[in-house]
């Protein structure tokens, strides 16, 4: 895998950040929308949502863009970034990287020890997170609020803020801007979601078989 890619999928991974109940913040209005969603996302025991992703790398003048496509189902999602795949079924994560033709097998609670949780991606404001109100914009006619998240422990993370960008009236995440501590920012933009839809069968099980020649590195103890 190549830096710029190494540093896309990482920045996607950081922004999936989530558990546990809201903590107090010091933006009333900003706390106040967000919870709406929250609760408008508990209602839906699935989520399926198609994003496109792009990265810029503000150093190096590099633009990188990529459609992705998301299964979400309690703390299990299918993840789909390119021709990239990220499974998992609660307790096990596999990462298939093509141009290596490797899939990395993982135990789940150490990758969301990490603060690497898709299944979260969104609420991902529910934990860890300074919220801010930052007013609304109009982008084609819809009516958006932003609301920016300051993570706690900012020093030690990859990025210092996340743009998080809501429908209002729908109670939807429309798009993330992650800003990166060292210039690359990542924008995902949701183009389609769907909650209670059906989920292919066996989408939080990497398939082996629909890779053939995949070399599987196991890094579990």
């Amino acid at each position: 895998m190549n830096f710029s890619l190494v540093s896309f999928l990482s920045a996607f991974v950081m922004a999936m950040i989530s558990s546990g109940p809201l903590l107090a913040q010091d933006d009333p209005r900003a706390a106040s929308l967000l919870s709406k969603v929250s609760e408008k996302m508990e209602q839906y025991s699935s989520f399926h949502a198609e994003y496109a992703s792009l990265m810029v790398d503000l150093q190096s003048d590099l633009e990188m863009s990529q459609d992705g496509e998301v299964w979400i189902e309690g703390d299990r999602y299918h993840l789909e970034l390119g021709n990239y795949v990220i499974v998992c079924d609660g307790q096990t994560v596999w990462t298939y990287e093509p141009e290596m033709g490797e899939c990395y097998v993982d135990d789940a609670e150490v990758i969301a020890e990490d603060g690497v949780d898709p299944a979260q991606m969104f609420t991902i404001w529910e934990d860890g997170f300074k919220q801010v109100w930052k007013g609304e914009v109009t982008e084609a006619g819809r009516s958006l609020s932003r609301v920016d998240l300051h993570p706690d422990g900012a020093e030690e993370r990859s990025f210092h803020t996340i743009q998080c960008f809501i429908d209002s009236e729908q109670l939807q995440v429309v798009r993330l801007v992650v800003k990166g501590r060292e210039g690359t920012d990542v924008v995902y933009t949701i183009t389609s979601f769907e909650g209670n839809g059906l989920v292919p069968d066996g989408a939080f099980k990497f398939d082996q078989a629909k890779y053939p020649g995949t070399t599987m590195i196991d890094n579990r103890l």
